[in-house]
């Protein structure tokens, strides 16, 4: 009796090492399976919004090449004459050259009266509720 019970033991633990095997394997490859799919949709967007930089791309220098096209002192002479609106190349006079950042300067003009030297006096009304 003691011979037939270890057996049985033996063989209950075979069947269930087999099993917790198998479900842990198929857990692996389920597991896999949704990775690689994952991945392939991961690709997939990646493409997409690839593919829709490049057409990005394509129509910024689509539309700076017709902005220099437009730019052309020939072409803007032959716009104003076609639309008849009477303006004349500047005179050097009328020129001005500026040496700093122009950017910096229009910012720094902005914003002049926010970041001011002087202190500003700030008033605060606070009210107590019972």
């Amino acid at each position: 009796m003691h011979k037939s019970d270890n057996r049985a033991f033996v063989n209950q633990f075979l069947i269930y090492s087999l099993v917790g095997m198998l479900c842990f394997g198929g857990t692996v490859g389920m597991g896999t399976v949704w990775l690689r799919h994952q991945i392939s949709e991961s690709a997939n967007a990646a493409r997409l919004v690839e593919n829709r930089i490049r057409e990005i791309e394509r129509h910024v220098t689509e539309y700076r090449a017709e902005i220099e096209r437009l730019q052309n002192p020939a072409e803007l002479e032959r716009l104003n004459r076609e639309w008849r609106l009477g303006l004349q190349q500047a005179t050097p006079a009328q020129v001005v050259h500026i040496d700093t950042d122009p950017v910096q300067t229009l910012a720094a003009k902005r914003n002049r009266e926010l970041f001011t030297d002087s202190p500003a006096a700030v008033t605060l009304n606070v009210a107590f509720r019972n």
